[in-house]
């Protein structure tokens, strides 16, 4: 598996979000079932873990269906996952694991990490291709953030 992670911005902003991930990746990603979880981290100057999901919506907090995918854990259908991110304003922190019909594996995890960057992992080299020709900023990671220093409040 290979992790990319996406650093375009715009005017100070990330660039993208899940639902231009999607789009980028259908056909595939609409037949793909997906997971949402929060982000799992571990902050290794305190020693302790955290999770995080959180969302920019339009609705109530609670009421975004990206947030019910989330506090749920059961698959979705890749064309109710683009739905629910096509409704949402901003993926801030969020994990969304896909696999493809048929299979039992992994096919692409994405993981938005702070509306700093979103990380890509896959083995499937179409996706790759797709996201280093569609975005500037791609580095390419060891694997997925496990840890991450929080700033002083």
């Amino acid at each position: 598996m290979t992790t990319l992670r996406i650093h375009d911005g715009c005017n100070g902003a990330l660039a993208l979000d899940l639902r231009d991930l999607i789009n980028l990746l259908a056909p595939r990603s609409l037949e793909a079932s997906w997971t949402v979880s929060p982000v799992v981290l571990h902050d290794p100057a305190l020693d302790h873990s955290f999770d995080e999901f959180m969302i920019a919506g339009r609705g109530a907090p609670g009421e975004d269906l990206l947030e019910k995918f989330a506090a749920g854990g059961s698959p979705v259908s890749g064309a109710l996952l683009s739905k629910a991110a096509h409704e949402t304003t901003q993926v801030i922190w969020g994990q969304f694991v896909g696999t493809l019909p048929g299979k039992s594996d992994t096919w692409i995890m994405i993981r938005a990490i702070d509306s700093t960057f979103f990380e890509v992992t896959s083995s499937d080299g179409a996706v790759l291709n797709a996201i280093r020709s569609v975005y500037k900023d791609v580095q390419m990671a060891s694997g997925p953030v496990t840890s991450i220093p929080i700033a002083p409040a």
